[in-house]
């Protein structure tokens, strides 16, 4: 009997020694790329990139300064173009930043790479492709750092959106990158698209959070509104929750006291030295 039922196992066992462990990830993007698993870290998450006096906003040597100063995470802006490609950029208009005048949404691409230069390091605006490849080089040569890409101007179709969850996809840094927004539709179709992506409603005041509460993600919310039964409360519910534009030290410490999960700051060393 015994062998019997060696010869009735021995084809089950070869077959489940041949699977792969239930707990091992299968995909660390949307996409099905075989990069490891990431989680998002926005503990120091550097607002437009950190500017410096020398270093404009939104620009890569910002990113590359702030990065070196101990900044895990990067958060920026994104807008479209006139025909509808995606830069970096915060301003509707290009007059504060760039060599150019005029809202964005009057020039291509094309034609902002040839003829508009940010006014610090007077190198081309960033495209959000650039941002991209920057971030998935790092993370592939071990040096990950998260992004918050923040999606600038009027409502983004879902056409609109797909084409920027999908450039992340590409890059296989859904594990590392939130989209946040002024509107909750808008991150209801970055969930849509891409449930594993992070997302992130900005607020000013906590009704819209109370509206919004199992729509979104997570919130970047006023040091002045949080306090520590506000964030466990949305804790319990699986949210995210960022101190945003905290830049003073009374900031720091409130978020720090509510249990905050990240601070979003202009000074990333400022705030890396109040650490310690």
């Amino acid at each position: 009997m015994s062998r019997v039922l060696a010869l009735l196992l021995t084809p089950v066992l070869s077959l489940l020694l041949a699977l792969p462990l239930s707990g091992a990830p299968a995909s660390a993007t949307d996409g099905g790329t075989d990069a490891p698993v990431a989680a998002r870290d926005f503990s120091v998450t550097a607002h437009r990139g950190g500017p410096t006096r020398t270093l404009g906003e939104n620009t890569m040597a910002a990113f590359r300064h702030s990065l070196r100063a101990g900044a895990t995470a990067i958060e920026t802006d994104v807008r479209r173009t006139g025909d509808d490609e995606l830069v970096v950029l915060h301003d509707s208009g290009l007059g504060r930043t760039t060599t150019c005048t005029g809202p964005i949404g009057a020039w291509t691409r094309r034609q902002l790479d040839r003829q508009c230069l940010e006014r610090t390091g007077r190198r081309p605006i960033p495209h959000l492709e650039e941002l991209l490849a920057f971030a998935r080089d790092r993370a592939e040569g071990g040096r990950p750092f998260s992004l918050m890409l923040e999606l600038k101007g009027s409502n983004w179709s879902t056409t609109q959106v797909r084409r920027v969850v999908n450039l992340v996809k590409d890059a296989g840094l859904v594990e590392l990158t939130a989209l946040s927004s002024l509107r909750a539709t808008v991150l209801e179709r970055v969930r849509r698209l891409s449930p594993r992506m992070g997302n992130q409603l900005i607020v000013s005041g906590w009704r819209k959070v109370r509206e919004t509460r199992g729509r979104v993600g997570g919130y970047n919310v006023p040091a002045r509104l949080l306090t520590e039964q506000r964030v466990r409360r949305l804790h319990r519910g699986g949210d995210v929750v960022l101190g945003g534009y905290a830049l003073t030290r009374g900031e720091w410490r409130t978020l720090a006291r509510v249990g905050a999960d990240g601070v979003v700051t202009p000074d990333v060393v400022a705030y890396r030295a109040w650490l310690g």
